[in-house]
């Protein structure tokens, strides 16, 4: 009996695994779990060979672990390259970046890398493709709303192609089943369908609050909901605008697209004052790894013009 609460106990305490390197696509990264759960809660770093002059946090897209983003887009090598400190997180498994569980996980991962890697002045980016675009954005206006010390605020943020409605999303969903014209389509929503429900106990009309609560921009909502909160920092979201792709692969229009939510947050944001919100677009830019064309793919986003971007930001501030 008193080994297994001993056992118990041990289960209990943080368990932290520095230094364990690796090499995926031909970066080298070190693996950090932050306990002793392997499958979850570790994040990868690559850390500059020069000195650090900011973190960059990207939250991979659904489904993705770290590994892949470093597949899906050269920002991480490039990033690195120029001096920044890169972590990119896996909070939890088949995370939406909008729970409880993973914003709180990210909140302490963030002074723990910053502490670690001592990145100076507190200087980070935060950001993410798609579903981890609207975590890390409602990881900034948690941090702006609060004010509290300890959810250390990020300098920008951004997303790639991310859902902000999650309304808008679940009636895109549905959409998708209702025409189903794509199989793809068809089993994503039917997927996302029963897990928002699910979680949320009903649908955006059954339970209004709890989708505005993790929706970055909800537009049922005075300001934009939590989109309000981001009208002191820049922002950047990132589209492919290629609507004949939706038309021709997904017979999607337009208002069941991403777009519709990022054209209308960076509308509101500059409504609220924020000249520093940005709608950058990169039509027919989106590629797969395996070389498929898809406007929702990170490699839109072009590294060198968003780390220019960045260093112009940071030095400004």
């Amino acid at each position: 009996m008193k080994a297994a609460i001993i056992a118990i106990i041990l289960l209990a305490i943080p368990f932290y695994t520095f230094g364990q390197k690796e090499i995926l696509s031909g970066q080298e990264v070190e693996r950090v779990f932050r306990t002793q759960d392997s499958t979850q809660n570790f994040y990868l770093a690559l850390s500059p060979k020069s000195s650090i002059k900011g973190l960059l946090v990207i939250l991979p897209g659904f489904g993705g672990g770290p590994s892949n983003v470093l597949q899906e887009t050269d920002l991480p090598a490039k990033a690195r390259m120029k001096g920044y400190l890169v972590v990119i997180p896996y909070l939890t498994v088949l995370t939406t970046y909008s729970d409880s569980i993973s914003q709180n996980r990210l909140a302490t991962l963030i002074p723990e890398v910053i502490k670690k890697y001592k990145v100076p002045n507190n200087d980070f980016i935060i950001g993410g493709h798609s579903i981890g675009g609207n975590g890390a954005l409602l990881y900034a206006e948690t941090a702006f709303r609060e004010n509290d010390e300890k959810i250390i605020k990020p300098n920008l943020v951004f997303g790639v192609d991310p859902p902000l409605d999650m309304k808008r999303l679940w009636e895109s969903l549905r959409f998708s089943k209702e025409i189903n014209f794509s199989k793809t389509a068809v089993d994503e929503a039917d997927y996302f369908i029963k897990r928002f429900e699910t979680e949320l106990r009903g649908t955006p009309f059954q339970q209004p609050e709890a989708y505005e609560r993790i929706s970055s921009y909800y537009r049922d909502a005075q300001d934009g909901g939590n989109a309000k909160f981001l009208t002191s920092i820049p922002v950047r979201l990132y589209c492919d605008p290629d609507i004949n792709w939706y038309i021709d692969n997904r017979r999607t229009p337009i208002e069941h697209t991403n777009l519709a939510d990022l054209t209308a947050c960076i509308v509101q944001l500059k409504l609220l004052g924020n000249d520093d919100a940005e709608l950058i677009t990169n039509i027919g830019k989106g590629y797969f790894p395996d070389g498929r064309r898809h406007p929702h793919a990170f490699s839109q986003l072009d590294s060198d013009e968003f780390l220019k971007w960045a260093d112009k930001k940071l030095n400004e501030k």
